[in-house]
């Protein structure tokens, strides 16, 4: 009988290139039908969008014409795109502080095991998984000033009634109620997320030291979770700079959406109106090309802010 010892095993290792060539062809075969799906819907119209703004492009293909920057000038001499920028800035300007403090408080509120919390943490996202068009109709009757729920509630408490989508004030902030009514449970359960893979022991040891809830919270917690709030800060701006289904559903649909007079015209809603509405589409387009330009300003200008705050383990 023969036992082979180490010195007699012969192995038999394939070439270090070779593996690595084989998983990133591996990988790439892998990726190909998502990036052929970017390519197709995201990259090529993204082009041909940015292309269409600098020509007079007609609906039909004929008199197509070069048009230089002539569409964006007149884009910005607008005055229904200034306001409709005020608009989109003031609503971001809203939504963003809110979004954040609220997904704080009810991530800390409802990050405890119970049943009790359990249920809470459900209804918290529920409306998150609903459809927005259907869920704006429902608000349309709650907004509505002669018989919806919230003046009865203001009613009820003897205080003054409200036009709300009626009303020029009020129709961007009942937008805005709606918006983080809807998509909160989202930022709720990522902070939550958050929260569970902070380790106990490191609260325990703060509170054994005798740090205040407020001083746990400014010197661990808040530095801990800081790179998951700036991931809320990013998507939470994204959102609501092209946030379009419930601004179209709540100011009337196609015949009064952005009213009442521009109130709740967005950036994004503007170049839809124009589009498929007035069928300007090289207008369109270079409307939309500031819009993403502004989308790239704020996006760089919080990660550079995000420097002096965010701290990653």
């Amino acid at each position: 009988m023969v036992v082979e010892t180490p010195e007699t095993i012969v192995r038999v290792r394939r070439p270090r290139t070779s593996r690595v060539r084989g998983g990133w062809g591996l990988a790439a075969w892998f990726l190909l039908p998502a990036l052929l799906f970017m390519v197709v819907f995201v990259y090529i119209p993204a082009g041909l969008s940015l292309t269409l703004g600098f020509f007079h492009y007609h609906l039909l293909g004929v008199d197509t014409t070069f048009a230089g920057l002539s569409n964006f000038a007149a884009a910005l001499s607008y005055p229904v795109f200034w306001t409709a920028l005020e608009n989109t800035l003031i609503f971001a300007a809203i939504m963003v502080p809110l979004t954040i403090v609220l997904s704080l408080a009810l991530g800390f509120l409802l990050h405890v095991e119970s049943r009790f919390y359990a249920s809470l943490r459900t209804m918290v996202l529920l409306p998150y998984i609903t459809p927005v068009i259907a869920t704006s109709i429902g608000w349309l009757w709650m907004f509505n000033p002669q018989y919806g729920i919230l003046n009865a509630v203001l009613s009820f408490f003897h205080l003054p009634t409200l036009q709300w989508l009626l009303s020029s004030h009020w129709a961007m902030p009942s937008v805005a109620l709606y918006t983080l009514w809807h998509s909160l449970g989202f930022d709720v359960v990522i902070v939550m997320a958050a929260i569970g893979n902070i380790p106990s022991s490191v609260i325990d040891a703060a509170r054994v030291d005798g740090a205040s809830s407020w001083r746990l919270f400014r010197k661990i917690l808040g530095p801990l979770l800081s790179p998951t709030m700036f991931f809320l800060v990013i998507i939470t701006t994204l959102g609501t700079l092209q946030a379009f289904s419930q601004i179209y559903a709540l100011s009337g649909g196609a015949a009064t959406a952005g009213g009442p007079s521009y109130a709740t015209t967005t950036l994004i809603l503007l170049v839809y109106q124009t589009a498929f509405q007035d069928f300007h589409f090289s207008y369109a387009a270079s409307m939309a090309f500031l819009l993403v330009i502004l989308i790239l300003l704020f996006t760089l200008m919080q990660s550079a802010l995000a420097k002096r705050w965010v701290f990653y383990q």
